[in-house]
């Protein structure tokens, strides 16, 4: 029997208020940087500053959750992508939404979210990002579209490298400007007069399972 600790109700509300949370700290760190009070990240999410320590006891804790939140993003934008009837399109469209996606990221892009991003408790969110990039490199590639020497991990890191471009410390760059750079890199990635890549593509296994930072 449902007590009033477990009641599907009860549940529902912690549910929308981890929620609520989370989305208010990705917009307060977008807008601050980490050094936000979590005093603020509840203000803005409508609820107490216990409420969020009940459900995420650290800062740590809370950057976890919202790069588990992107990689899942991530991972339904590549599921989507996999449904482009052309598969050039496909990783095209992969990369410039996640790139769209990671240059509006400016709060949180630092060694705290490096260190979320490694963390043993995203392996699974990991593992599935890199099967769909992995379907959508080898589907292109076996329609001649992309060159072979490319691996799914690949498009994870030139989408983080193309991204950092909106940190670069000059006023009055264009906030779209990763859109020219990453031209250059689908450009890149198309196999005619591909070139051979030194060295070879990080390996899977050291994305999935990193070493403890």
């Amino acid at each position: 029997m449902a007590t009033a600790e477990t009641s599907p109700a009860l549940r529902a509300d912690a549910a929308r208020n981890r929620e609520r949370i989370v989305a208010a700290a990705m917009e307060v760190f977008a807008e601050r940087g980490l050094e936000a009070s979590t005093a603020e990240i509840a203000a803005r999410a409508g609820v107490g500053e216990a409420t969020l320590f009940r459900r995420f006891p650290t800062k740590e804790d809370l950057v976890t959750a919202i790069v588990q939140m992107q990689l899942e993003g991530a991972a339904e934008v590549a599921a989507s992508c996999l449904e482009e009837d052309d598969p050039w399109r496909g990783v095209e469209r992969f990369l410039i939404e996640m790139v769209g996606r990671a240059s509006e990221d400016h709060g949180i892009s630092d060694a705290n979210k490096e260190r979320c991003m490694a963390s043993p408790a995203l392996a699974g969110e990991r593992r599935r990002v890199l099967d769909l990039t992995g379907q959508l490199v080898k589907r292109a590639q076996g329609a001649g579209v992309l060159r072979d020497d490319v691996a799914g991990q690949d498009l994870m890191f030139l989408m983080g490298a193309v991204a950092s471009v909106g940190e670069i410390p000059f006023q009055g760059l264009r906030e779209d400007l990763w859109r020219r750079y990453l031209g250059v890199v689908l450009d890149g990635l198309r196999p005619e007069g591909a070139s051979k890549l030194r060295p070879g593509a990080p390996s899977r296994k050291l994305i999935e399972n990193p070493d403890p930072v």
